[in-house]
């Protein structure tokens, strides 16, 4: 395949010990019906054969650049491609996972056609774990599902350069570091969606996150929301931070506000959201309040 002098795509797909699973990953993007682009390949120190099956295509096709070097970890890897990256667009996608043949083709459109910049797309489970996941198409949608979780399947996700270019992955946030990045994305004013079609196959794996970092990450995770949270009120209802604080601890209160919320979103996917989020928002703050009496 040639090179891609100007491509209008970079797909960064960061790679560690994934030699089981990375030849259907790339070739489910040498294989897209959209093919301006280039690939950006990191190789973060695997210690399997993943770089030796990473060369072999790297050599067929010339919009291939692969890079390997020691092991820095996933959110140094995918700032270093983001680097890198040359395309208008940037696409996430990781290294066990498959791309639908015209995925980049209708995520490019549907972000033009939309006025977007940054959407993902429905996924379908493969490896331990089968089913759908849908997510919000709306950016109305995408801005109340921040207050739960994130809006996307992270190597679903495609966006303008200028989102990942300006924001980058922050070292802050370690294992929530999209979530982190979507919900600042939406607080500088980039615009959301997800194309309501499954065009990603993620891979489930039967392997659990250790019982340590699944307490940190929980913890991220509400920070975040609780940002989020703040900020929203403040957006919609004109509510300072103190007051949204202090509304976090009132069950009463994070009732009437979730009220006002709906109202701002009459006739609109967000409401439908926003249904069950007083169930969703007291699930995720008892977690919270359970791990940091137990730390």
């Amino acid at each position: 395949m040639y090179l891609s002098q100007n491509p209008l795509i970079s797909v960064i797909l960061p790679v560690f010990n994934s030699a089981q699973y990375i030849s259907a990953s790339v070739q489910s993007i040498i294989n897209q019906s959209f093919n301006r682009l280039e690939i950006i390949i990191i190789d973060d120190g695997s210690s399997d054969h993943s770089f030796e099956i990473l060369s072999a295509y790297a050599k067929n096709d010339s919009r291939i650049h692969l890079i390997s070097r020691d092991n820095r970890g996933l959110i140094y890897t995918l700032n270093e491609a983001i680097q890198a990256a040359r395309g208008e667009y940037i696409a996430r996608m990781d290294s066990d996972d498959i791309s639908i043949c015209n995925r980049l083709e209708k995520q490019l459109n549907f972000l033009q056609d939309h006025q977007l910049d940054i959407c993902g797309t429905f996924v379908r489970l493969i490896g331990a774990a089968t089913g759908n996941w849908k997510y919000p198409v709306s950016h109305k949608g995408c801005e109340v599902e921040l207050l739960f979780g994130v809006p996307f399947a992270h190597p679903s996700v495609m966006g303008r350069s200028k989102v990942f270019k300006e924001l980058r992955y922050s070292f802050d946030w370690p294992l929530v570091e999209d979530y982190d990045l979507w919900q600042r994305g939406w607080a500088a004013g980039f615009k959301m969606g997800n194309v309501p079609e499954v065009l990603l196959q993620y891979r489930v794996h039967r392997r659990q996150t250790s019982r340590f970092y699944r307490r940190e990450q929980a913890q991220n995770s509400q920070r975040i929301r609780s940002r989020h949270w703040q900020q929203l009120l403040s957006s919609r209802l004109g509510l300072g931070s103190t007051e949204a604080r202090e509304a976090e601890k009132d069950p009463w209160k994070t009732f009437q506000l979730l009220r006002e919320l709906k109202q701002c979103y009459k006739g609109t996917e967000a409401e439908k959201i926003l249904h069950h989020a007083l169930l969703r928002l007291f699930s995720h703050r008892l977690q919270s309040w359970i791990l940091d009496r137990t730390s």
